[in-house]
């Protein structure tokens, strides 16, 4: 098998054969998701912003820095499965993997994709987001009052929403990977424990420092683990034997 530093400068390589057509898609991206931020962030402010806390602008520049970040968020997200795809694609030619997915299982996959991404963002929107800025305004209301910046504010609800939807991608990438023939079943339960120390570890990182907030954030993750796993399993074989 290539060392992973081969690995991944043939990874890179393909990369960069796409990296016009991953500047075209972000610069379109965020050209059609700019003209409907403000709505996004009104709509955010009425949603989540707890009663009583009020957000302000710090300096003149920092709403325009704000859409901005919003919008190549926007952009990159539709880049993020062209690039992954590209990456599997390396992967197949780089270490000899033969197993051949069908159109159609293409296909289901993304839609599925899809789907995951948004019960993520529902997930984090709806329930997530809502105890966590209930608990965090509670706990200071009472001595302070809740002013924060826009730009802080709005940023953090968007990198929260869009990690937790991102993890709730984890059993389809499982599913995928092992299907694909570029990782086997075995080593994917051998390092469970490893998975789950990461995943409280960034839950750790990205959340209030309370252990409440990290369960909330990583119970599901890991969930979805143990079920891309679960699923994995299903009809697999070990191809090694």
């Amino acid at each position: 098998m290539p060392a992973h530093s081969e690995q991944l400068a043939y990874i890179a390589a393909s990369l960069r054969k796409k990296l016009k057509l991953f500047f075209i898609m972000i610069i379109t991206g965020m050209l059609i998701s700019y003209s409907f931020i403000d709505d996004l962030i009104i709509m955010i402010k009425e949603d989540l912003l707890p009663t009583g806390a009020v957000l302000i602008q710090l300096s003149p520049v920092e709403l325009i820095i704000l859409k901005f970040k919003i919008s190549l968020v926007a952009g990159i997200v539709p880049v993020i499965p062209v690039l992954l795809y590209t990456v599997y694609t390396a992967l197949k030619e780089r270490l000899d993997v033969h197993t051949r997915v069908a159109t159609s299982k293409m296909v289901l996959t993304f839609v599925s994709a899809v789907t995951l991404f948004i019960l993520g963002m529902a997930y984090s929107y709806y329930f997530m987001l809502p105890l966590f800025l209930r608990f965090l305004y509670a706990t200071s209301s009472n001595i302070a009052t809740a002013t924060y910046s826009i730009q802080e504010f709005i940023s953090f609800i968007v990198t929260m929403t869009l990690l937790i939807s991102i993890s709730f991608e984890l059993p389809l990438l499982i599913i995928f990977a092992v299907r694909s023939g570029i990782v086997t079943l075995e080593s994917v339960k051998t390092y469970r424990r490893h998975a789950y120390v990461v995943i409280f570890v960034m839950a750790a990182l990205f959340t209030p420092p309370d252990v409440f907030s990290q369960i909330i954030v990583g119970s599901p993750v890991i969930v979805f683990y143990e079920a891309g796993v679960a699923l994995a399993g299903l009809g697999y074989k070990n191809k090694s034997q």
